[in-house]
């Protein structure tokens, strides 16, 4: 019994390479519930587990074909741009800058890089992560050690991690960090001698210009090497890249919107368009994104 739920669960795991880890910890169950699963040996209640299995199946399935149904487009060339810059502060352990359009997709290049590169540690910013402690800290966790309570301890141990590593660090949305924070990072640059990807609106450039801290911050400035800027601002190839199961009449509604909105939008647009062709069983038309892009105002 429950054989279905064992296989599906598999082919789910090996198509979006997610480890029993990962799937117990995102259904609430234990790790070794999940082996004991999918093995046929465990002794609770199978019909429960099965079926937790299945609502969980449900989402992940429609989660997994919504990114695919998005290609990676390599070429694009906003995505050669951001490689550039983070290939060059990984293979230099220098510092580059990423900064931008919102949405222009940084955020995807980076995350490309960082999953198909070792010796990357990806974290993202936001208002609550803004301070030298803070940042240390979500680097740290990403090196699996316990921050320390003190600055000094948290950058020595960060150091002592790093040093000789030739790794990367990408910090996404850095725009959000204090000019204290990106000194803080500038250090760790510094002493570790790993490369440092700062990625954000030109809110954290304009910091640097403008800061009244003088010195210390035409320091971190000089030290960015490289600095990519990208925009919403595409081609009818780069679209047809991007959503290459379209026909012209609706890459051409695409390459519009995007150019006006943003590429993140776009392909939020078209992912909502896609699940409600398919809740309907209809056709993908221009008409139905032109519906569906009224509904998101």
């Amino acid at each position: 019994m429950y054989q279905e739920e064992r296989d599906s669960l598999s082919a789910f795991m090996t198509e979006s390479g997610k480890s029993q880890g990962q799937v117990a910890k995102e259904t609430g169950l234990s790790t070794s519930v999940i082996s004991q699963f999918l093995k046929g040996i465990y002794t609770g209640d199978n019909q429960k587990i099965a079926q937790t299995i299945k609502q969980y199946l449900a989402v992940g399935m429609e989660r997994l074909q919504s990114k695919q149904a998005v290609n990676f487009y390599s070429d694009l060339v906003n995505t050669q741009q951001v490689l550039f810059a983070v290939r060059y502060a990984h293979t230099n352990c220098k510092m580059s800058l990423v900064s931008g359009d919102s949405g222009a997709g940084k955020t995807t290049a980076l995350k490309h890089y960082a999953d198909n590169n070792t010796g990357v540690i990806f974290v993202t910013a936001n208002e609550c992560s803004d301070t030298p402690m803070s940042i240390l800290s979500l680097i740290c966790d990403q090196l699996g050690k316990e921050s320390p309570k003190r600055r000094n301890a948290l950058m020595k141990l960060l150091v002592s991690q790093l040093t000789g590593t030739n790794w990367l660090i990408i910090i996404d949305e850095a725009d959000h960090l204090s000019l204290d924070a990106l000194q803080a990072i500038r250090n760790l640059n510094d002493q570790a001698k790993v490369g440092i990807v700062l990625s954000g609106n030109d809110k954290i450039y304009r910091q640097m210009l403008t800061s009244r801290r003088g010195y210390e911050f035409d320091q971190l400035r000089t030290r960015i090497t490289v600095r990519k800027k990208v925009y919403n601002d595409y081609s009818c190839e780069e679209m047809a890249g991007i959503f290459p199961q379209l026909n012209d009449e609706c890459l051409g509604f695409m390459l519009s919107f995007a150019n006006y909105e943003s590429l993140r939008g776009a392909k939020e647009l078209y992912d909502i368009a896609l699940k409600y062709a398919v809740v309907k069983n209809s056709s993908f038309t221009l008409k139905l994104l032109e519906n569906t892009r009224l509904q998101m105002q």
